[in-house]
């Protein structure tokens, strides 16, 4: 018989957890699991390649695999793994937890919330603005350098919402994270110590699409005192953000817009734009050319660094 290596309850280990384990001591192993529901999990060099329940195999075992909450699981080392050839598409493991998020929602802090806008009066006919499709197109041409800036915070006093803003970003472990919070897995699993601070349990949430308020909803750790840890870690260099951003992900199917990302992003509504864009019309007919992301600040609809922001994730997509 094969050597047991680890054991354990699942109403203490996620299953998650367990493979970020697995992952980090790049072992090759059988991990059984018993209790309501069986299955087992093949790991080579730590990633998975294999996975078996009574009805399943795959990504569909899988996926029922790593719903389990009650149970009792078993690691043993294996010399010969089972293989499936539909997870062995994917390159590691958080591509593999990726995909499953995305096809049941499986351990996401909570769905994303979509910003509803605050009512605003309708525009007539008789005062609409000029044809959108010139008006886009200006929105999307290059406009001046602004001051280099670091990745935009709330101010102190602000308190996230859901779906806009700072709060809608999405960070990603670095590699200094990554190691740092293996090692507190690990020396919870082996050992039974656990870290409760905010720094670690916001950490721990981390996974790559979860923006900043899903995490700190499942944490229980908003407004300002999650913006301050954040900025803790980023310090730190235990996270950075990704350019995935589900708020404005659509728009990568589509000629990039800055007015359409900014408003996506909640840092204008679409009046203001439609106001931004009449502005801008209306200088180009007395011969006074501006860039879209001028006119937002000069009316006070945008700060700089937000306007040079867009532009950066304009510069991205349209590489």
């Amino acid at each position: 018989m094969s050597k047991l290596v680890l054991s354990g309850d699942l109403g203490h280990f996620r299953v998650e957890m367990l493979v970020r384990i697995l992952e980090s001591i790049r072992i090759n192993a059988e991990v059984s699991f018993d209790g309501p529901d069986k299955g087992q999990l093949y790991f080579v060099q730590g990633k998975i390649v294999g996975a078996n329940t009574a009805t399943d195999q795959g990504v569909n075992a899988l996926s029922g695999i790593a719903g389990l909450k009650t149970g009792t699981f078993s690691v043993r080392l294996s010399e010969d793994p089972n293989r499936h050839p539909d997870l062995l598409q994917f390159p590691d493991n958080q591509s593999i937890f990726r995909h499953l998020h995305a096809m049941t929602g499986l351990n996401r802090p909570a769905p994303v919330r979509v910003p509803v806008p605050v009512p605003v009066p309708q525009l007539s006919k008789a005062s609409a603005p000029t044809p959108a499709s010139a008006s886009d197109r200006a929105s999307s041409a290059r406009i001046p350098a602004v001051p280099a800036a670091g990745i935009p915070r709330a101010p102190a006093t602000r308190t996230p919402g859901a779906g806009a803003g700072p709060s809608s970003r999405v960070p990603e472990l670095t590699d200094k994270g990554r190691i740092a919070l293996r090692s507190i897995q690990t020396n919870y699993a082996l050992r039974g110590v656990q870290v409760e601070a905010d720094t670690w349990r916001i950490l721990g949430k981390v996974d790559g699409t979860s923006t900043l308020y899903q995490i700190g909803e499942a944490v229980n750790i908003l407004g300002d005192r999650l913006m301050n840890v954040i900025e803790e870690l980023q310090q730190q260099g235990y996270l950075r953000f990704s350019t995935f951003d589900p708020s404005t992900e659509h728009l990568k199917q589509t000629k990039f817009r800055i007015g359409e990302y900014m408003i996506a992003k909640g840092i204008i509504t679409e009046v203001q734009l439609e106001a931004a864009l009449r502005r801008q019309a209306e200088l180009a007919r007395k011969g006074r050319y501006m860039w879209l992301g001028e006119i937002l600040v000069e009316m006070n609809y945008a700060r700089p660094s937000q306007v040079q922001e867009a532009m950066a994730m304009q510069k991205r997509m349209q590489g």
